[in-house]
């Protein structure tokens, strides 16, 4: 089956920095237990999406990147786009993006260090379900 490729400038302008950097997917969060860059930024830290730290992407406001050369093939935004989409889904609510960092999976352990945001959390829910649909 071939893999489902979803809106990249969506990622950029919402997914990013509404859901990986808000919820601090990368750099973890020491309030909550998480060593310091011990998540996604740091790949032998987890076994799957690793990540990388990068300045925010300039969207204006709108829903496409200003400068193409922030997002540029190679780069680290698209670098992180390409992991984030892998554990992306049609049916967001199937995806390891959701489910494993999420109260749905049972999380803390095995499924994820830490529970990072609730199934019922309205930002995530909102982002995921129209990327989906990109």
């Amino acid at each position: 089956m071939a893999q489902t490729v979803f809106d990249a400038n969506y990622f950029y302008c919402y997914v990013e920095p509404g859901l990986i950097f808000a919820y601090s997917c990368g750099t973890g969060d020491p309030s909550k237990g998480d060593p310091s860059n011990g998540c996604h930024f740091n790949p032998s830290a987890v076994s799957g999406m690793a990540l990388f730290n990068h300045p925010a992407i300039d969207c204006g406001g709108g829903d496409a990147p200003l400068d193409p050369t922030q997002v540029a093939t190679g780069g680290l935004a698209e670098s992180n786009y390409e992991a984030v989409q892998l554990e992306m889904s049609t049916d967001y609510t199937t995806s390891a993006l959701f489910n494993r960092p999420s109260d749905g999976s049972g999380c803390p352990p095995p499924a994820h260090p830490r529970c990072v945001f609730s199934q019922m959390d309205m930002t995530v829910v909102t982002l995921l379900s129209t990327w989906a649909t990109k």
